[in-house]
């Protein structure tokens, strides 16, 4: 640690004690400043930089410099070039004065208006121009990401790692199931983009590991009233709907931007589980054969109100609310053998959850002044209650239920500075984090099994300061930032031995390096210090639910915080193409998986692993094509007017993982997976397109889940779109081949394990839009807004 603290001080030393003498200024076209422009200085040597969001670029040069010619490009604009005598302190303004007629040959997809941005520590996807993205829910979008895919257990990942869903900037306070079903309900036509943060920076809590996806909304920006209505039916042996409406309205100072929608859903599924153990030195065999029938209901209402208070400072109000309630049950033919003694009966499962979350948060927001100072005061407060009830019954008696009332107190408060530094020719951010959350659980057993439920309180305090700095040296860009954290856990119960309380404080550097390698090119690398602390639930020492006789899940409150070292180096090529490797030690890491109890059967719940090492490698890659439209030949000499929403193209994502633990974990379970996904747009002309979605795994072991045959799933949407776009039209096929699941074997301690799922069969769907007003800023320009950090001679 004390090595880490003499490198970013003799970085932070080096960049404060930097040359003096050096050429500086912004690049713009029309007013607008233009970021990634490519400078080319050139003396008796040649020195190179690129310009940051708000296209302001800075290079040092010796100091018997007299005269230069400097070169400014980019790949939408016909490059510059002028020469120019040194006059010291001197700010450059230069202009792009025409758009480029001739684009690489390489550049197919549309570059004078980007739907893929890549930054230093960020990739930002445009959702509301590109239907391919925009026609379907959230979670939807949110797969057909470079690099996400949806894990066996029905998690987000992102380069092989869990990722965290942020929106709007912060964290949804929802994890697992409820998550997922808010993300399916959320309609994509209501998201501007979406941020893949794969190297979060100081100013993110060290707890969120792994890659942060924060889903961005549309919001108003012109005066009156706009928005959209969304109806959306599925349909096999039952059928789906979700109904959605967003309205937009802006008078003057005051704008209000509002989300609400409902859905009701119905599916079966089909499940085999297949184990046998050893316990207290009898063989423990058993079969379960499920039917699944999930039905739940989920409301949502999300409310944004600003008002501008000056042209400089923001005052924002929000409150969200979402509602789910769950009735899940399951029909089972089971086979136990317990030595020699079988035994088959037909078992019943009944769940009903009843989930209410609240959220208020306030924002206040000023500009300290015009060249880019800005202070952010943010207050944050959730409330969550969730009733739960469990019960198992078999040959028609009651063998358990568990009732548990879970209640969840969350606030943050957080102030965020941030200003241009010229010593360091770049931005300084500095903040400081408080975080306190309560959750309460009670509940009862009725059980045949002689056990009590144990009331059980958990408390998480997190305070945090950090500093970040961002820079341009020469055609290097670097961000750098240190965070001190102090994580502070305890659970309380009425057992003595399973109070816990826990004290933990470190610093967590992160470094991201980003070259232009040459124009459209870059070389980017990163290191990271991560923590992350499981769930309240997870600490939780009551069994929690009872699939069977012989399964159930339960928490293990010893648990300890992750702590990873993230590593990471990717190459883009015009922000369309992507190869990444990521790197990963965990020196700590919780993992789930079955244990053999006393009693004889099996429990699910986290454990503690330890020197974890996980490695990636990663690709995205863009193949257009002439199906259903103009040829090559014209699409290249027309690229200057592509539009990607009617161009035929597939998107591959493909990438390879693998995980290792220490001996705890056999060797089959430490196998490497490839994965590929592909998303298609087949334009038909006259405003119509066909999408397919495409996704395999092949064998190998994804979050200790060894997968026996590979898994995939194949889906096909008609797209169309009327009356100049306000009307679209979406017919499709989910789950065209009928094999979306898993052929499993799942890792436990001391027992061999299979599950095979078959997830819902084919599904037939259709989706309505309607929108009305407009969702587009008429001032909108091409390129993102920013305010030079400098002013111009």
């Amino acid at each position: 640690m004390k090595n880490i603290i003499l490198l970013l001080s003799l970085f932070f030393t080096g960049l404060i004690n930097a040359q003096n003498i050096k050429i500086e200024g912004v690049v713009t076209f029309e007013g607008e400043p233009i970021p990634e422009t490519f400078i080319t200085i050139k003396t008796s040597q040649v020195y190179n930089a690129t310009t940051n969001e708000e296209g302001y670029f800075s290079v040092e040069i010796p100091e018997n410099v007299t005269h230069y010619t400097i070169t400014w490009e980019h790949s939408q604009f016909k490059a510059q070039t002028k020469s120019l005598k040194y006059i010291a302190d001197q700010k450059l303004d230069l202009q792009f004065t025409e758009q480029q007629d001739e684009v690489l040959d390489a550049i197919v997809i549309d570059q004078t208006n980007k739907n893929i941005r890549r930054f230093a520590d960020k990739t930002v996807v445009d959702v509301e121009n590109l239907t391919v993205l925009n026609s379907g829910s959230v979670f939807d979008a949110v797969n057909k990401l470079p690099g996400v895919l949806v894990t066996a257990n029905g998690q987000i990942a992102h380069n092989g790692k869990l990722a965290t869903i942020f929106l709007d900037g912060e964290p949804t306070g929802m994890n697992g199931d409820q998550l997922t079903n808010f993300l399916k309900n959320l309609p994509a036509n209501t998201v501007k983009s979406i941020e893949i943060i794969d190297r979060p920076g100081a100013k993110y809590s060290a707890t969120f590991n792994g890659t942060i996806i924060n889903v961005i909304t549309k919001s108003a920006k012109i005066e009156g009233v706009s928005g959209s209505f969304m109806q959306q039916n599925t349909i096999n042996s039952r059928i789906k709907n979700t109904t959605s409406a967003q309205i937009m309205f802006k008078k003057n100072k005051f704008s209000w931007n509002m989300n609400t929608g409902y859905t009701h859903h119905e599916g079966n599924t089909n499940s085999l589980n297949e184990f046998s153990y050893m316990s207290n030195g009898t063989q423990i065999k058993a079969r379960e054969n499920y039917w699944n029938n999930q039905w739940y209901q989920n409301y949502y209402l999300r409310n944004n109100w600003q008002y501008k208070v000056s042209d400089l400072a923001n005052l924002t109000l929000k409150y969200n609310f979402n509602h789910t309630y769950s009735k899940p049950q399951t029909l089972g033919n089971m086979f136990n053998a317990f030595g020699d003694t079988e035994t088959a009966y037909k078992q019943r499962t009944l769940g009903k959850s009843n989930n209410n979350m609240h959220e208020l948060q306030f924002v206040y927001s000023q500009k300290l002044d015009t060249v880019g100072t800005n202070f952010t005061l943010t207050s944050n407060t959730e409330f969550q209650n969730n009733t739960n009830s469990n019960q198992l019954f078999v040959e028609d008696q009651m063998a358990s239920t568990i009732l548990a009332d879970n209640n969840f107190v969350y606030s943050q408060t957080k102030a965020d500075f941030e200003t241009p530094f010229k010593t360091i020719n770049g931005n300084l951010s500095l903040g400081a984090h408080y975080t306190h959350s309560v959750s309460t659980n009670n509940g009862s057993y009725i059980w045949d099994q002689a056990r009590n439920y144990i009331p059980y309180d958990f408390k998480y305090t997190n305070k945090a300061a950090y500093a970040s700095v961002s820079s341009n040296i020469s055609s290097l860009m670097i961000s750098a930032g240190l965070r001190l954290e102090n994580l502070t856990y305890q659970s309380e119960t009425a057992v003595d031995s399973l109070n816990l309380k826990q004290d933990y404080t470190n610093l967590f550097p992160t470094v991201t390096l980003k070259y232009p390698v040459m124009s459209g090119v870059y070389l980017s690398a990163g290191y990271s210090k991560r923590m992350n602390l499981p769930g309240a639930q997870s600490f939780n020492p009551n069994v929690t639910s009872q699939n069977s006789l012989l399964v159930s899940n339960a928490g293990n409150p010893n648990l300890k915080p992750e702590i990873s070292h993230n590593m990471n180096a990717t190459l883009t090529v015009f922000d369309y193409i992507y190869f990444s490797y990521n790197l990963s030690k965990m020196p700590n890491q919780n993992v789930v998986f079955y244990e053999i109890t006393p009693n004889g059967t099996l429990e699910s719940k986290s454990h503690n692993i330890e020197n974890g090492i996980s490695q990636s490698f990663n690709m995205g890659v863009p193949i257009p094509y002439a199906m259903f439209t103009k040829g090559i030949k014209n699409m290249i000499n027309d690229r200057n007017g592509l539009n990607i929403d009617e161009l035929s193209f597939t998107y591959l994502n493909a990438g390879y993982f693998k995980t290792r633990y220490d001996d705890v974990i056999p060797n089959r379970f430490q196998k490497g997976a490839f994965y590929i996904f592909t998303y298609s747009q087949f334009y038909l002309g006259n405003n119509s397109r066909i999408f397919v979605t495409y996704y395999n795994m092949f064998k190998g072991v994804m979050n200790l889940y060894e997968l026996n045959k590979p898994a995939q799933n194949l889906s096909i949407t008609f797209n169309k779109k009327f009356w100049d776009n306000k009307l679209n039209v979406n017919v499709g096929v989910d789950n065209v081949l009928n094999t979306d699941g898993f052929d499993v074997n799942v890792f436990g301690n001391g027992l061999q394990m299979r599950t095979e799922t078959l997830n819902e069969r084919r599904m037939f769907k259709v989706g309505l839009t309607f929108n009305f007003g407009s969702f587009k800023d008429q001032n909108q320009q091409m390129f993102p807004q920013g305010t030079p950090p400098f002013k111009t001679n």
